[in-house]
């Protein structure tokens, strides 16, 4: 998933459970990189205009994030992949910057994205249909949604309290290891080495997106992994980075894409079912009502 991924669990007997969602994590990112040839997000883009049988995992990937794009009126899409490609992040991030900023092998020009209109999910199956000229990118709810996973799993399996982090996308569940409520920082997103402030919760989510950090040279240009749907641009807005909380990581992942599209003042307006904190470009900081408190 081209990040680290840290679990902690806690109850007796835990070191199974972090074995298994280790091994969880690890099944979901060979069936989901869209940088495995033999994924199964990799065979749906490969073979778009087709139906694809694929495992419940994946399917429910899809459905979520179909959901998602219509709760946000296409504020949040998976359908960038091509626009992602164009700009250069054709393969593992490490490897796109190491090439300095050379032209990937595509170079024609961005396009909006198709959106998940014509996305065909068929939950007896389960297969996925996309439309020919349609390609996801999981990246953008898929970490939110395989904490969720894990979490739920190894809760369900007896764990007394689970806590998944994957590449700053955290879901706890249950007891904490000191009892009382999960602490989860929030990075300052001008300053990734340095905590802006804390929230505490029982259960739920913590998802982070920032335009600072996913950042490589491409065709003579800075570009970073924040396509803006309606353009096919990375995002060029007043906002920098957004921490949302919510009941589960993959909608909290999707709210920050949600927010990265609306701009500052107006995507906290239209935030669903989560609180936020915003960072513009000019160092300022918004926050939804409920969280105002714990910027001060």
């Amino acid at each position: 998933m081209g990040s680290d991924a840290h679990v902690l669990v806690t109850g007796d007997h835990a070191e199974p459970h972090v074995e298994a969602a280790v091994q969880r994590i690890e099944q979901l990112e060979a069936r989901w990189s869209r940088f495995l040839d033999d994924s199964e997000i990799s065979q749906l883009n490969r073979l778009a205009g087709h139906p694809v049988v694929v495992s419940p995992d994946t399917y429910e990937l899809v459905a979520r994030s179909v959901d998602a794009w219509r709760a946000t009126d296409g504020a949040f899409d998976p359908t960038v992949l091509e626009a992602m490609i164009e700009h250069g992040y054709d393969a593992d991030l490490s490897e796109v910057r190491a090439r300095g900023g050379a032209a990937s092998a595509v170079g024609s020009r961005p396009r909006p994205a198709p959106g998940c209109g014509g996305i065909v999910c068929d939950p007896v199956v389960p297969s996925v249909t996309l439309p020919v000229g349609v390609g996801i990118d999981p990246g953008g709810i898929g970490k939110g949604l395989a904490a969720d996973l894990v979490v739920r799993e190894r809760i369900d399996a007896g764990a007394d309290g689970v806590l998944v982090n994957l590449g700053g996308d955290v879901r706890v569940s249950g007891t904490p290891p000191d009892g009382g409520r999960w602490p989860i920082g929030v990075v300052d997103h001008l300053d990734p080495d340095a905590e802006l402030t804390r929230v505490a919760i029982d259960e739920g989510a913590v998802a982070t997106s920032s335009r600072m950090q996913r950042r490589w040279q491409h065709a003579g240009g800075e570009q970073h992994h924040l396509i803006d749907p309606l353009t096919g641009e990375p995002h060029r807005g007043d906002v920098v980075g957004v921490t949302v909380v919510a009941a589960e990581g993959w909608w909290a992942e999707a709210q920050t894409k949600a927010v990265f599209s609306a701009g500052a003042d107006t995507g906290l307006a239209r935030l669903q079912d989560a609180s936020a904190v915003v960072t513009d470009e000019h160092g300022r900081h918004h926050a939804t009502p409920d969280l105002e408190e714990a910027l001060r």
